[in-house]
């Protein structure tokens, strides 16, 4: 029966409705603490800890907030003057040093983290409600929100600058709401949830328990590590105007909520937990976690050749890019119009040009609903997938003032499952190794040497769509058989330049025709022991078209690979039995069925040569599901799956 009690209960309550939103008991409970704090509060600037304490501390009060937040999300709404004197009282005692104290006096990490968090709340629940529009640009740069927002920006540099001890978990608590609120992956150049994930589980006992300095250390400790390690399902591009002084270089945060609203709200759409990240342009593509990319901003925006290749190396690996004009500015569409060709060139990507989506497009019906008024978007697909959309709305004012019932919030749910598959997203935790111990490090590699070709279609970027497929792959090939990829430089097809590899790998989109020089030099290769895995990218019928052709005229027809055969049994170290054990996506079930096929057994054929098979043939994508591409579109294997018929292809050709 004190502020704490009440506030954790309210949160239980709340987060209880959502799974039984007409419980009349949970409700009357919610209501009933929620009057407390409010009775508690009276009207004091701060709670203490119980129903007739004086005066206040910043460590109860930033809890009897998170109660009244958490009411609110449950319908209740607080006085009119709740959110101002909160947020009063936070600006009025922070620090010069950025950071805040118990009361008033020194800061702490504790503190500093408290207030952040509150402050976050405070914005979004009060200054948050509108968004950025040409005829009021300064809407967060003047005033009352802009000095908000400044106090959140000191306390962060605060952090920055001092961190926090990780063994006390009400610190990791703090810090867990503080980085999930600003979508902040690291504070003065630290990744806050790696420091603290990493002390936890070092530390955590054999019966689960994870000691620190409170005696709350277990549960604040998992809110830490379940909130913290959330799926990161959204990115916010940070990048500069050259030459902007001042607030311009803010272009790209107009509306400095509109992604943590999104976010938020997608927790209902996903059942869990989710975070966003904002992201700067000039850190490596890996620091791009989230399945989608959001670029906003309202002046022409500019791309040098390093930046086109980060964005371009993010999409190839699995990303999709979402543009948005701010108040429908015509200088920033032009600017990502630009962008769209950079990415693609025209003369390389003849099919690649923004081409406005039909209301009959997967984005708009992965999930089956009605629009009020269907978004207007533009989108690059390809080849196998959409990787670039340019809305002409304006859905991040939605998002900013979190008008959750607007299109924009069911548009962006719709573009997760799509570039999801319609999948769960991965979390922090998460890895694509099997759960299986690894096996012993071998000194010997399997060499594989990608294809160049040139398609049919004059497309000369066709053959590299799997760059980074085999990167991928090396490290699950060394825990399944203690081998890793030697991958040698791309090979043309000819007979003096095909290197000594164990496979050669052709993939693609589009359709292609093989010289007379380069069938022989094929030939040549699989007459000396060598084995060719060629497969469709993203499942793309005219590639797959091409290749069976080409394959059956140089080699044979190609029959169907028995599941009894040792390369689908497995039946070598680190192999799998994949006989009927294989999942498809969604995209590539549909095709099977229709051609009344399995969807549990695998669909590759063979060419043998001298009673091996030398060529194995897939109509069915391979490549981008072992790259980490997961989009809706792409018909082909799911990411296991994939793995392990590639762990199988390679196992196998090595014992031979």
């Amino acid at each position: 029966d004190d502020t704490y009690a009440r506030a954790v209960r309210v949160n239980t309550w709340e987060y209880a409705l959502r799974k039984l939103p007409h419980d009349e008991k949970i409700t009357a409970a919610l209501g009933k603490d929620y009057a407390w704090l409010l009775k508690a509060l009276g009207d004091k600037e701060g709670w203490r800890y119980t129903l007739a304490a004086t005066g206040w501390d910043n460590s109860v009060t930033q809890y009897g907030v998170l109660g009244v937040w958490a009411a609110q999300r449950a319908g209740h709404q607080p006085p009119k003057w709740f959110w101002p004197r909160m947020a009063k009282h936070f600006l009025s005692c922070q620090n010069p040093d950025g950071g805040w104290g118990y009361q008033t006096g020194g800061s702490t990490a504790n503190m500093v983290t408290a207030g952040l968090a509150t402050m976050f709340l405070v914005f979004d629940s009060y200054y948050g409600r509108t968004s950025y529009t040409r005829e009021n640009p300064r809407v967060f740069v003047d005033g009352e929100a802009a000095a908000c927002l400044a106090s959140l920006e000191k306390g962060m540099n605060y952090i920055g600058e001092k961190g926090g001890n990780v063994e006390d978990n009400y610190y990791l608590y703090g810090i867990e709401r503080a980085g999930v609120a600003s979508g902040r992956k690291y504070f003065g150049g630290r990744d806050w949830f790696l420091e603290g994930a990493v002390h936890a589980l070092k530390t955590q006992r054999a019966d689960g328990y994870f000691p620190s300095t409170d005696r709350s250390d277990s549960s604040l400790t998992m809110l830490f590590l379940v909130y913290g390690g959330a799926p990161v399902a959204f990115n916010k591009l940070e990048y500069g105007l050259a030459g902007s002084p001042g607030a311009e270089r803010q272009d790209w945060n107009l509306n400095p909520r509109d992604v943590a609203n999104l976010t938020k709200q997608m927790w209902y759409a996903y059942e869990r937990p989710l975070n966003w990240h904002s992201v700067n342009l000039n850190a490596p593509a890996s620091e791009f976690e989230a399945p989608i990319l959001v670029v906003t901003g309202s002046k022409s925006a500019t791309f040098n050749d390093t930046h086109v290749a980060r964005l371009r190396e993010y999409i190839d690996r699995g990303g999709m890019i979402l543009a948005e004009a701010s108040d429908r500015s015509e200088a920033f569409a032009l600017s990502m119009e630009k962008l769209a060709a950079q990415l693609y060139p025209p003369e390389s990507y003849p099919q690649a040009a923004l081409t406005e989506l039909t209301a009959t497009h997967p984005i708009f019906n992965v999930i089956n609903g009605t629009w009020q008024k269907r978004p207007q978007l533009r989108a690059v697909s390809d080849g196998s997938r959409i990787v670039f959309v340019l809305s002409d709305d304006y859905m991040s004012a939605d998002w900013q003032e979190n008008n959750t019932k607007a299109d924009g919030f069911n548009l962006a749910v719709n573009l997760l499952f799509y570039a999801n598959d319609n999948g769960t997203l991965a979390g922090k935790y998460a890895s694509y190794l099997p759960k299986t111990p690894p096996a012993a490090a071998q000194e010997s590699r399997f060499t594989v040497a990608r294809v160049r070709f040139t398609s049919a279609e004059s497309k000369p970027y066709d053959w590299d769509a799997g760059k980074y497929a085999w990167q991928r792959f090396s490290p699950y090939l060394a825990h399944t058989t203690g081998h890793t990829v030697l991958e040698h430089q791309p090979a043309k097809l000819s007979s003096d330049e095909i290197p000594n590899a164990h496979l050669l790998h052709i993939t693609g989109r589009g359709a292609f025709e093989l010289t007379e020089d380069e069938r022989k030099a094929l030939k040549k290769y699989v007459e000396a022991g060598g084995t060719i895995l060629i497969d469709a990218y993203g499942g793309a019928p005219r590639f797959a078209e091409s290749a069976k052709r080409e394959m059956s005229e140089i080699f044979g027809a190609l029959k169907p690979l028995p599941n009894h055969h040792a390369l689908i049994a497995g039946a070598f170290p680190g192999g799998t039995d994949l006989s009927k054990n294989i999942r498809y996506k969604n995209a590539a079930r549909s095709v099977l069925r229709a051609a009344e096929l399995s969807t549990r057994e695998h669909a590759l054929k063979v060419a043998y040569h001298s009673e091996r098979p030398a060529v194995i043939y897939s109509h069915l994508d391979l490549t981008s599901a072992v790259a980490g591409v997961r989009a809706f579109e792409c018909v082909g294997y799911d990411a296991k799956s994939a793995m392990q018929l590639l762990t199988n292809v390679c196992g196998y050709v090595m014992l031979r």
